[in-house]
């Protein structure tokens, strides 16, 4: 007798995970690398005692870095990637339960980065991380948001990413796919492995609003705010202007007010299909 042998295939179903943003790392790096500083910090022979990182949240100067980087030092300078040095002129604000301090040098026009909206960093966000550790500026790392947690004998909360950092890359942005910052990367546990840790970029609105620096730097709105509607530009569409009511009183935003608004170049097309912010 002959016995066949057959096979049993098993079809599984299952409901369709929704799509994850992957960063296309080049353009982010391009994009971002301008906007961070290697930080020289030194003594009062002027020395050089340490180093870090900071990154710019406004066009003329306003640097973000963590506290324990500026912590004891008599003066700061800020070394852009392309060579250009920036003597720092004073510590605008900080906050050493969060680890994050503001500093202002003297600028004018130049490249910064935008703030992520409040909790919008989750666990499984693709993320990078551009820093200088041991000195090795514009280094870029990649990785995810591991977990929001508190670490035990913490009350404040933090980002737990995957992408590597190093002594050094204190103060280095966390990007978002989109290039915006999520957290500000602070430290790390030796005894594990891949265990680096951010502060949530909310913590940072925070101090800059407590620090009179909201005209400098445009903040993500709140859900509830009407500055996070948004419009979906469409093939035919004529942008000329924008008008609204908002609590009785007549908002209107041209063209170039639009790009301002989303930090735009001010040559820049607007295009079918691209999501405009509505101040």
């Amino acid at each position: 007798m002959v016995l066949g042998i057959g096979c049993l295939v098993l079809l599984l179903t299952s409901a369709a995970l929704p799509s994850v943003e992957v960063p296309d790392l080049r353009a982010l790096a391009k994009q971002a690398r301008p906007a961070v500083y290697l930080l020289a910090i030194q003594d009062d022979e002027g020395e050089v005692k340490g180093s870090g990182t900071g990154f710019l949240v406004s066009s003329d100067g306003l640097l973000v870095t963590n506290h324990h980087v500026i912590a004891g030092a008599k003066q700061i300078i800020a070394k852009a990637e392309n060579g250009g040095l920036f003597p720092v002129l004073r510590v605008v604000a900080s906050d050493p339960g969060n680890d994050l301090a503001l500093l202002q040098f003297e600028a004018k026009g130049l490249p910064c980065l935008t703030l992520a909206p409040a909790g919008s960093a989750e666990a499984g966000t693709r993320i990078a991380v551009i820093g200088s550790p041991l000195g090795l500026e514009g280094t870029l790392t990649e990785g995810i948001v591991s977990a929001r947690r508190k670490l035990p004998g913490q009350k404040r909360e933090v980002l737990q990413i995957s992408a590597a950092i190093s002594q050094g890359s204190s103060g280095s942005p966390v990007l978002d796919p989109q290039g915006r910052v999520v957290g500000v990367a602070s430290f790390l546990l030796a005894e594990g492995q891949s265990l680096h840790f951010a502060i949530p970029a909310e913590k940072l609105q925070v101090l800059i609003r407590k620090a009179g620096q909201t005209s400098a730097v445009a903040l993500p709105s709140s859900p509830s705010s009407p500055a996070t509607r948004t419009y979906t530009v469409r093939s035919g569409d004529t942008l000329t202007r924008i008008s609204r009511e908002l609590k009785s009183q007549g908002v209107l935003a041209s063209p170039e007010q639009l790009r301002t608004f989303n930090q735009l170049p001010t040559n820049a097309v607007i295009r079918p299909g691209q999501v405009l912010k509505i101040p």
